[in-house]
């Protein structure tokens, strides 16, 4: 566990990690909750010992609710730390001996440990000995350049405090495009200095944990005047496509890839600056 916090710290990860020595079966702490519940990743370390603390076991409870909110801010990471998932999956083992003391307390919250435990066995984790063959440093390292992979596609910096943005973006009610089939352009025109860009931004974030695929790109005009066209679509490869491999010596050819790759996604895209329509055309997916 301290490798891992390490990790993360050295990394620029900021984590959460609650400190308070609470004897077993105490209720969790207030902060802690709230700190669930102001996070972006949620990381679950399934140990032989987890089932044994009935905190821990109440912490996942709260930590899947969260998951089941339908903003999908939240990420679950599940870890099995020298445990197998079925073993967590079934309670067998160590996870048994553990609900054979956990079973004189509230069964109904013990059904519900259960049940948690199930649910959170079933989701994408990492396994120790699968994925490193038992290397804890490489481990840890897997983990801390996902969590870095996902946060790069995180929200776009903008002011604090501006007035009226949140209000603009909520009337535009841009949710009931969301799981849509189709392709839906908004334009946001206007003279210099009116807060187009920031706009553009605010919608972005308000917007962009809801698609599989999220691209930003600032300056069209600057970027297409200085290196083409092609380098906005290099961008957008990246991006979206997570690749940076990909070369394209044209405009037409990266059009193509965009129609070959990208056109089976549900993907944000904000063009921010632009002055010629032929530009969102290019771009268009």
């Amino acid at each position: 566990m301290d490798h891992l916090f390490n990790d993360f710290e050295q990394k620029g990860i900021h984590a959460f990690r609650d400190n308070n020595d609470l004897p077993r079966g105490e209720y969790i702490s207030p902060q802690l909750y709230k700190a669930i519940e102001e996070s972006r990743f949620l990381i679950v370390i399934f140990s032989k010992d987890y089932a044994s603390s009935s905190w821990c076991l109440r912490e996942l409870v709260k930590i899947l609710e969260c998951k089941k909110i339908e903003n999908p801010k939240y990420e679950v990471r599940i870890i099995f730390y020298d445990v197998k998932p079925n073993v967590v999956r079934k309670q067998t083992g160590s996870y048994a001996e553990a609900f054979a003391q956990h079973d004189v307390l509230n069964r109904a919250e013990v059904d519900k440990w259960k049940e948690a435990l199930c649910v959170a066995s079933d989701l994408s984790g990492f396994d120790l000995q699968e994925m490193t063959n038992g290397y804890e440093s490489k481990f840890i390292d897997n983990i801390s350049k996902e969590i870095l992979k996902v946060i790069s596609d995180g929200p776009i910096d903008v002011a604090e405090n501006l007035v009226s943005v949140d209000a603009r973006v909520r009337e535009l009610n841009l949710l009931r495009f969301v799981g849509s089939d189709k392709v839906h352009m908004i334009g946001i025109c206007g003279f210099s200095g009116i807060g187009k860009t920031t706009l553009a931004k605010a919608i972005y974030n308000s917007m962009y944990t809801y698609f599989e695929g999220r691209c930003f790109c600032d300056d069209v005009q600057g970027v297409t005047k200085r290196q083409g066209l092609t380098q906005v679509q290099m961008q957008m490869f990246v991006k979206i496509l997570k690749t940076e491999s990909l070369k394209i010596s044209s405009v037409s050819e990266g059009t193509k890839v965009i129609k070959q790759r990208m056109a089976c996604k549900p993907i944000l895209l904000v063009l921010e600056d632009v002055n010629d329509l032929d530009h969102v055309i290019d771009t268009k997916i």
